[in-house]
């Protein structure tokens, strides 16, 4: 009887340890299983997190003000040099905002900013501009146009970004033929072939 006794007692002891060993175990895999879903729930809040903020630092350097027209350009903006154009081939001009403007106490000269390089000049040779219409293409115009945009066909084009467009170079060049209109350009001075929509007035 008492063998019976102590089998059974054994037998409880058993039972009731591998109950708790079974326990353990699903409360192990259980919560190792919800560790595994709120990393995975992280990491995906994270990329998503990420993903947005890109977005948003794309979207801001991306960002073209409302009154610039189809190069980028702001009524704000000036084309400044420190010489005049004259009879030369062409002179480079730089996009600038101005700082201290023209007056007769500055003997006419302008304070002007040149965004590509930060570069601060007073100079009398500024000019705004406009994007050119068809009556503005004509033998003899000066112009200026974008310098940093060559298609495969050695035709200088329009900027295609207001990154391209701010940080890039122009040039101010006279023109020289239109015959070849029809094919969508004009050549300067030098011989550089422009194309028609990439060709500004420049306005005093």
């Amino acid at each position: 009887m008492k063998k019976i006794s102590v089998l059974f007692i054994i037998c409880f002891f058993v039972v009731l340890a591998l109950g708790c060993k079974s326990d353990t175990g699903n409360y192990f895999a259980d919560t190792l299983k919800g560790k595994a879903t709120d990393a995975a729930l992280d990491s995906l809040t994270t990329k998503s997190t990420e993903t947005t903020s890109q977005k948003k630092s794309k979207a801001s350097s991306d960002y073209v003000p409302s009154d610039a027209d189809a190069h980028y350009i702001q009524p704000s903006d000036y084309f400044v040099s420190d010489r005049n154009y004259t009879n030369q081939g062409w002179i480079g001009v730089y996009l600038a905002k101005v700082v201290t403007a023209p007056s007769a106490q500055t003997k006419n000269e302008g304070q002007f900013m040149q965004i590509q390089d930060g570069k601060e000049i007073w100079t009398k040779y500024y000019w705004k501009s406009r994007i050119a219409n068809k009556a503005d293409i004509r033998i003899g115009a000066i112009v200026i146009h974008f310098a940093d945009n060559m298609s495969d066909d050695d035709i200088y084009m329009a900027p295609t970004s207001k990154n391209m467009a701010r940080n890039g170079n122009w040039s101010m060049n006279k023109i020289t033929d239109t015959t070849d209109l029809y094919k969508g350009y004009v050549t300067v001075a030098g011989g550089y072939k422009v194309d028609v929509n990439n060709i500004r007035i420049p306005v005093k």
